[in-house]
């Protein structure tokens, strides 16, 4: 499926909407960008972004609600670019409230072969930090969920790589 086609399909359950746009072929700041533009979806303001963006010092990021309309559920795509030590990277985050997450998670495990590489506890959440091995590059991905996961949760998936250029 062409990346633009799937990009705007919204009627694709949240887990393949963040695989879509996000995972399959790694964080891409400049086509997610283009992309927003292209389906108008309405700018997020830049203190959620930056509250959302996994990054800590972000050199580049922008971030859209991407719901269908008042009555969905609030979801949102946030990307950025930075440096993690020496390498450039580029992140991609999809925060979706009415999702399944202990659905989203084993989608997650059991389809990208996603590999635990830690956990971390909150008040009532809890961050979950997987690897990912894509086309001989390693991807860290975060799911920050609720401990208590009900089927209606707010679910936010992020996926960081090195900054990759086209030739």
């Amino acid at each position: 499926m062409p990346f633009t086609t799937a990009l705007a399909d919204d009627s694709l359950p949240a887990f393949d909407r963040f695989v879509d746009r996000c995972l399959d072929r790694g964080p891409q700041y400049d086509r997610a960008t283009a992309l927003a533009h292209r389906n108008k979806w309405p700018a997020l303001a830049a203190d959620m972004v930056l509250s959302i963006l996994p990054l800590s010092e972000p050199v580049a990021f922008d971030g859209w609600i991407t719901g269908a309309g008042s009555a969905a559920p609030f979801e949102a795509l946030v990307v950025g670019r930075g440096m993690v030590g020496e390498k450039a990277v580029e992140s991609c985050t999809m925060a979706f409230a009415g999702t399944d997450a202990a659905g989203f998670e084993h989608s997650l495990v059991s389809t990208k072969e996603a590999k635990p590489s830690g956990e971390q506890n909150g008040e009532g959440r809890i961050r979950k930090f997987f690897t990912i091995e894509r086309e001989g590059l390693k991807e860290a991905v975060t799911l920050d969920l609720p401990i208590y996961p009900n089927g209606s949760d707010e679910v936010l998936a992020s996926v960081v790589a090195e900054q990759q250029t086209e030739h």
